[in-house]
């Protein structure tokens, strides 16, 4: 998903205005991918039928929407989904979220066949590490390059090694796989490199973990820098060796 169009829309969702930007970025990415369809992802069904989304879409727009779809003057069709009826592939719909914060935005980024993202934040500041993840298009602001999530090379260079070892469908629910990335944080956290939880997952997402797996990563590698001491080494394969391949490979 690393080539999907994302667009943060950081205008008040309570203001028209923000869903009239974000359906025409929608339908932009239509246009741009062959796609005929935008679902509105939204919470639940309440966020449909008794917010301000119920003020901008109209009476006869719910209706539609509530047997099926809604033709837009652009040819497009919209849908509306909530996260427990849209659970595995969007269809190649391109995504409108609305009152976007992480969770339904990691949600988003789990689903199989997008043809492109656009969020309305909830609240201010909410979507701002998605589009850090991702360097999102932010309307009214020019574009920018993907920030680096992880300036340590050789952190960098061990969760490339674990993301090639790992089987990236099931995360870290094999318990070797669990142990093999146990091991590799463990060795890092000895080696004296700083705690880098707060963007591993971001990290993992944008490199091919889905979400929820890669959430599993962040929290081991919380519990591993919570410690109160380096982790000894004695019980890991190869330590040492393995941390200087790490090395070798970023240059250090």
């Amino acid at each position: 998903m690393a080539d999907l169009t994302r667009v943060l829309v950081p205008v008040d969702s309570q203001d028209a205005q923000a869903f009239r930007l974000a359906l025409g970025y929608a339908e932009n990415i239509c246009e741009r991918t062959g796609s005929n369809d935008i679902s509105l992802l939204v919470h639940t069904k309440h966020q449909l039928d008794h917010t301000s989304l119920a003020q901008f879409l109209g009476p006869a727009a719910l209706r539609a929407l509530d047997k099926g779809t809604v033709s837009l003057p652009s040819g497009k069709r919209l849908h509306a989904n909530t996260m427990k009826t849209l659970r595995y592939s969007a269809r190649n719909a391109v995504l409108l979220v609305y009152y976007a914060e992480p969770k339904i935005l990691d949600f988003a980024d789990g689903l199989e066949a997008v043809g492109g993202i656009v969020a309305v934040p909830d609240l201010p500041g909410e979507a701002d590490g998605w589009v850090a993840r991702w360097g999102a298009i932010v309307h009214g602001q020019a574009t920018a390059a993907p920030a680096t999530l992880i300036g340590d090379a050789v952190f960098v260079g061990a969760l490339e090694t674990l993301s090639k070892v790992v089987n990236l469908s099931t995360g870290l629910g094999h318990p070797r796989d669990r142990q093999m990335a146990d091991q590799i944080l463990r060795i890092l956290r000895a080696k004296g490199h700083a705690d880098q939880s707060e963007n591993i997952k971001s990290w993992a997402i944008r490199h091919g973990w889905h979400p929820e797996h890669a959430a599993e990563l962040e929290r081991l590698a919380r519990k591993i820098w919570a410690l109160k001491n380096k982790p000894a080494l004695s019980n890991v394969h190869d330590p040492h060796g393995r941390y200087q391949r790490w090395r070798d490979e970023a240059g250090a």
